[in-house]
């Protein structure tokens, strides 16, 4: 049974709140920021409905919600062409110059564009390439408020650091689309990626191929990862294979 128009809006509000605040979204904060013009016992009312329905869930003893993986989904899909084309002018500029450098030291050139891809999208990288594993932004994610647990941070480390997880997930999440995003346990079928996404993209060097991916929290910034993600992994593809 789908939702109405009403609670997509809300749902659309509080995961991006969730991913700006990383805290438990409650109706007030709805009320004070987004200003709909509804009461919080309204809201209240259509959060336990989305609740209900599984595109939320309450946190311990908060009062606030939290998206589940339907809920993440739900946005992902919603996401408009227009938040995921655009890297400005300089930042092409930028990344061309310097990877064209390495066109012929493949590897220097993997490094490099996954420093840039870990400064563009604000989370850690990795590739599988050629039975190698290559990773980047380590340093970033420790920026993340999830990384203030110490058992969040060893999770995502275990991720990167695991070839043949990372490459079991990547073979059978592949579609025929150029980016492809796996949420949660529920998508990748791994219990080590709960509340963690996904983002990748195949490649294809001379005659190997491999993966390049984002791996970070649920809460991510999906439309700036997607898009700094598919022109990192053309503009990478398009040096090598020219």
């Amino acid at each position: 049974m789908s939702i109405t128009d009403r609670q997509q809006q809300l749902l659309q509000a509080i995961i991006e709140e969730f991913i700006e605040t990383a805290e438990a979204v409650g109706s007030i904060s709805l009320l004070d920021k987004y200003q709909f013009k509804l009461s919080s016992a309204t809201i209240r009312n259509e959060m336990a409905e989305l609740v209900f329905r599984g595109y939320l869930y309450k946190k311990h003893s908060s009062a606030g919600r939290i998206p589940t993986t339907k809920g993440w989904r739900f946005f992902v899909d919603k996401i408009n062409s227009d938040k995921i084309n655009y890297i400005d002018a300089n930042t092409q500029d930028e990344v061309v110059n310097n990877l064209v450098k390495l066109k012929d030291d493949k590897t220097h050139l993997i490094r490099q564009g996954l420093e840039f891809l870990s400064g563009m999208a604000d989370n850690a990288v990795v590739a599988l390439l050629e039975n190698s594993i290559y990773y980047a932004g380590l340093s970033t994610i420790t920026q993340l408020p999830e990384m203030r647990e110490e058992d969040n941070l060893k999770r995502i480390l275990r991720i990167l650091e695991d070839y043949y997880t990372l490459s079991d997930v990547f073979h059978k999440g592949k579609s025929s689309e150029n980016i492809n995003i796996l949420i949660g346990e529920e998508e990748t079928g791994k219990e080590i990626f709960k509340n963690y996404s996904v983002i990748f993209s195949e490649v294809q060097f001379n005659n190997s191929k491999g993966f390049i991916a984002v791996v970070g929290p649920n809460r991510m910034d999906y439309g700036k990862v997607i898009s700094s993600l598919k022109y990192i992994s053309d503009t990478i593809k398009y040096i090598i294979n020219n």
